[in-house]
């Protein structure tokens, strides 16, 4: 039997917080309603976006759990009521980590419409409640006492689930919603979820619907059937575990995202590699997958010609794509760089170029922009242009020809050159020392940015520290020993030297204190990563302050519990007796 009545928000204290954050475009507002279709554990979502100068609405529609009317007041009226603190941070199904975290959702749509009706269905009924933004402005902010029409009817069918979300007279103010730019913010979080489809406009959303060149080709493998590859070559990196080629058999996802050997070649930066993203579709039964058909098996003839042909096909068309972006802006910065090279001896200027294009190369790779890229080129060319170490080499060489005496000459007037370089290589870093001594004690500093400004600036932690490096292989061993899981990750990073010894730095927040906890996280990091090296590991945990217990029961061992203040301190220390000690030689400056 149908009921009308009204229904009322229920308001959290949190409200006045939580509603001062708002959305930065239409698409992301609009995502908050898909992001609450995923916690409901819909499989499908069909978003009709209407044409511009029309006044049709938008209308958000999934298959998820629907909600019953009891449900509907207590819980989705119940504003900033996170789902996750009532039930769990994962869906009860699904096991889905649950997005909205807010719990004001709901309140995305009337960012886009003045009127925004929900229509639920659950246990056999259909409820429907009307929000009208302009009664809501008009309460004033009391949103207890405003009334919500709330019809509730029988389903047409026992078993019907789901929610559709129609807004309704949309914000002119607002720049029309574009469908191209939802379904690619949609594609960047959705894209490769197997058990969620969205639906733009009736067209898919893929992972590969990002921004950029598209390419399309045809691979006939051995048994004569055919493997689809669709991709981009996006305008910019993706994050990790967003790029790559999707491998679908029968429509199916096959295992993890491949590169196909790219992620291995040394002449493509991470960043250039991580632009690629799209997927290849094969038949049914067209290669032979595990027991669980959860992979490949690699072995698998028609898996070995795609690992034969792919890298070919994706490295040609990211470097074309890359080449005509990179020419483009080397042109803008050609002029500007041949003019101060003019300066440049003209035996230096051809190692200038080559140098400077492999930075300017190098640096477009890795997606910096070109202002940096000028800021860069300038930085090499003033080196060139100030380096006097070539003068010096070449007398060195000259006076090699000549006697003993010139080369004895020629060889203190290098070690006086070397001197006066590191006293002004002293003073720059007391300066960077400085910089660095204003982040750490920055109260909204993270460890990331900590992390950030010392991983190539190792000589702070000590002189025995200057040579020692990251490379690729110690940041893969860092990535699979932290995993995916974006939560409570620690920051870690892993150098190592010619020596074969290794260093491992756990960052903390210049506002954290490093306790007793630190001492258990220290042996776990010992008693794993050093077999994974096959060789003792130094670890050194920084932080903000230091239980003085810490210092004391760990001095002189592999393991080390320092703060920020008391490494730029001795760094500090350090340079100032090195400035003293050079310029209290009569021959230095």
């Amino acid at each position: 039997m149908p009921m009308s009545r009204t229904a009322h928000f229920r308001v959290d204290p949190k409200l006045a917080h939580v509603l001062g954050e708002n959305y930065t475009s239409s698409e992301k507002a609009l995502k908050e309603l898909v992001d609450n279709a995923w916690d409901a554990e819909a499989t499908e979502v069909h978003i009709t976006v209407p044409t511009i100068l029309t006044d049709a609405p938008i209308i958000v529609q999934d298959n998820g759990s629907g909600m019953k009317t009891a449900e509907l007041e207590s819980e989705y009226l119940n504003i900033a009521s996170p789902r996750f603190s009532r039930k769990g941070d994962r869906t009860h199904n699904l096991n889905r980590i649950v997005k909205g975290r807010k719990g004001i959702g709901k309140f995305a749509g009337l960012i886009l419409a003045s009127e925004m009706e929900l229509v639920t269905q659950a246990a056999g009924k259909r409820t429907s409640v009307l929000i009208s933004k302009t009664v809501l402005m008009e309460a004033l902010g009391d949103l207890e006492k405003v009334p919500l029409p709330l019809d509730v009817t029988d389903s047409d069918h026992l078993d019907a689930k789901g929610t559709t979300i129609t807004l309704r007279n949309l914000n002119p103010k607002l720049s029309h919603l574009q469908p191209d730019k939802l379904k690619e913010l949609l594609a960047l979080d959705y894209g490769r979820e197997p058990s969620f489809t969205i639906f733009v406009n009736g067209e898919r959303v893929f992972h590969h619907d990002i921004q950029g060149e598209k390419f399309q080709t045809e691979i006939t493998l051995p048994n004569g059937q055919t493997a689809t590859v669709s991709y981009t070559i996006a305008d910019k990196p993706l994050p990790g575990k967003k790029s790559g080629l999707n491998v679908r058999v029968g429509g199916k996802s096959i295992g993890k995202p491949h590169l196909f050997g790219l992620e291995n070649d040394d002449a493509l930066s991470d960043k250039l590699r991580r632009r690629i993203v799209g997927e290849i579709n094969l038949p049914a039964d067209s290669l032979e997958l595990t027991a669980a058909g959860g992979d490949v098996i690699e072995s698998d003839k028609g898996f070995e010609m795609l690992m034969q042909a792919m890298p070919a096909e994706l490295k040609q068309n990211l470097e074309a794509t890359h080449t005509n972006e990179f020419n483009l802006a080397k042109g803008r910065l050609t002029q500007a760089m041949n003019r101060r090279l003019e300066s440049v001896p003209e035996h230096r200027r051809s190692i200038a170029e080559e140098r400077i294009t492999r930075l300017m190369q190098r640096s477009f790779q890795e997606g910096e922009k070109l202002e940096r890229i000028e800021a860069l080129v300038a930085l090499v060319l003033d080196a060139l242009e100030m380096d006097e170490y070539w003068t010096v080499c070449q007398h060195v060489h000259e006076a090699e020809k000549v006697d003993v005496f010139h080369f004895a000459t020629a060889l203190e007037e290098f070690g006086l050159c070397d001197l006066a370089f590191m006293g002004t290589q002293a003073k720059r870093r007391l300066e960077f020392l400085d910089s660095l001594d204003r982040l750490a004690t920055t109260d909204a500093t993270t460890e990331k940015q900590m992390h950030t400004a010392l991983q190539n600036n190792l000589w702070v932690f000590g002189p025995e520290y200057s040579l020692m490096a990251s490379n690729r292989q110690l940041r893969t061993i860092i990535a699979d020993y932290i995993g995916s899981d974006e939560t409570d990750r620690p920051d870690l990073f892993l150098a190592g030297n010619v020596l074969k010894q290794h260093l491992l730095i756990e960052f903390k927040k210049p506002t954290m204190k490093v306790g007793r906890e630190a001492e258990f996280q220290a042996t776990k990091y010992a008693d794993t990563l050093t077999g994974k090296l096959g060789m003792p590991l130094e670890i050194l945990i920084i932080g903000g302050e230091v239980d003085s217990k810490l210092v004391d029961d760990y001095t002189g061992k592999k393991t080390k519990f320092v703060s920020y203040r008391a490494v730029i301190a001795s760094a500090k220390t350090q340079l100032e007796w090195l400035i003293k000690e050079i310029t209290a030689k009569p021959d230095i400056k």
